[in-house]
């Protein structure tokens, strides 16, 4: 499947607005992610989840397909509290990126869109994980297949690595990622190009169905929905990667047309190049000015040398999913 209209670039708007960032919840992944106010999905005084939809694969994550025994299994990331950059980690971008991750299932406390998706299947026989974005889905209960599509110059496809399991904990490394984040179904998906990806700190439960569980603290005063201070899930797996400058301003935002490097400066005026669109100032030898806190290169910190690169960092929690292969083309 082919894009032809622009590719958006995350945190566009967090150069003009701000949002109160919320917990995310639910078997879609998600961060920090703010759900807007709704139906809430349990009875009584407290936050338990009653109705059929979030009870009936037994978990602690609310799972929505049971991996319980399976060699091959999915899981889809239910919160991704990114903690840097930190124009990326606060705000409208944060809450942009959990509204997303968060199912639409507010029967049991999940007010999010569910278009996000990021994906984890698992092969325990060959010790391998195969990871990407996913289109959004009609049902989260009917499953999810990965993005396999090209959006402007981003390959967008899984990526299959070596992640053994021992006794559910895991660790896993992809050197490139063009991650997907679909903001609704008909329009074409923020690109995020992630290099050297480290998936680690995480372990998958004894039922295959999580990783994390869900937050048992949140405030029936509240509505029982996600804020900052009580996550809908705890994150059970860490995240870490570089984004390059010179990838990111190609990346252009229709909407204000301006890079994804102007956005990740924080600073329009003082590394904007003014032109049309707007992408990262540049000096006379065509280097971009602005200096990131990475070092693609080496893939450690910047120094004087090195600086064309931003860190990502970021913590997530999973729930079960049905993945059904890559989306027809």
């Amino acid at each position: 499947m082919r894009f032809a209209n622009g590719v958006y670039v995350l945190g566009v708007s967090a150069l003009t607005s701000a949002a109160v960032v919320a917990g995310c919840g639910g078997d879609d992944g998600g961060a920090t992610s703010s759900s807007s106010p709704g139906s809430s999905g349990g009875q009584g005084e407290n936050c338990d989840l009653h109705d059929a939809v979030c009870t009936a694969v037994a978990s602690d994550c609310i799972a929505v397909h049971d991996n319980q025994g399976a060699t091959r299994f999915g899981l889809r990331m239910a919160q991704l509290t990114i903690t840097k950059p930190d124009v990326l980690a606060t705000g409208f971008v944060a809450n942009l990126v959990a509204e997303g991750l968060t199912m639409k299932l507010p029967q049991c406390y999940l007010n999010g869109t569910g278009t996000f998706s990021w994906l984890l299947e698992f092969d325990t026989m060959t010790g391998k994980l195969r990871t990407g974005g996913a289109l959004p889905a009609d049902d989260p209960r009917q499953g999810y297949c990965f993005a396999n599509m090209t959006v402007g110059e981003f390959e967008i496809a899984p990526t299959e690595i070596d992640a053994p399991l021992t006794d559910g904990a895991w660790t896993g490394e992809v050197e490139s990622l063009n991650v997907p984040i679909f903001l609704d179904a008909g329009s074409a998906p923020i690109i995020l190009p992630l290099h050297q990806v480290k998936l680690s700190d995480a372990a998958v439960s004894a039922d295959n169905n999580c990783i994390g569980r869900r937050n048992d603290a949140l405030d029936p005063q509240n509505l029982c929905l996600p804020d900052e201070e009580h996550p809908a899930f705890i994150n059970g797996g860490k995240l870490a990667a570089f984004i390059t400058l010179e990838e990111v301003d190609k990346v252009i935002v229709p909407d204000v047309n301006q890079s994804l490097c102007v956005v990740l400066s924080g600073n329009i005026g003082e590394y904007g190049s003014g032109e049309t669109p707007n992408t990262c100032k540049r000096d006379e030898n065509g280097q971009i000015v602005l200096k990131g806190d990475w070092c693609s290169a080496t893939n450690s910190a910047a120094t004087a040398e090195c600086a064309d690169a931003f860190a990502l960092g970021g913590e997530y929690a999973a729930s079960a999913v049905k993945i059904t292969g890559l989306c027809p083309q």
